[in-house]
């Protein structure tokens, strides 16, 4: 079940949702790091994409093998 914290103004999920994972750049924009953070799981296949899930419910988070779950 959602929350307010994971749903627009329409009341529309906005979790989970699957993306690059967080990182940083050097300065000719190249991604070199990717860093773990709360609400976020990687892709066991591809560590720079991953799940966002909520933070404040759980919503999202995936449960076991990651890619069985992707959204």
């Amino acid at each position: 079940m959602t929350c307010e914290h994971c749903t627009d103004p329409d009341g529309v999920p906005c979790l989970p949702s699957y993306g690059l994972a967080p990182h940083q750049h050097t300065t000719n924009a190249i991604i070199y790091d990717t860093r773990p953070t709360e609400g976020f799981t990687p892709d066991k296949e591809d560590p720079t994409q991953g799940v966002y899930w909520c933070v404040h419910c759980g919503y999202g988070k995936p449960q076991g093998e990651f890619n069985e779950n992707r959204p």
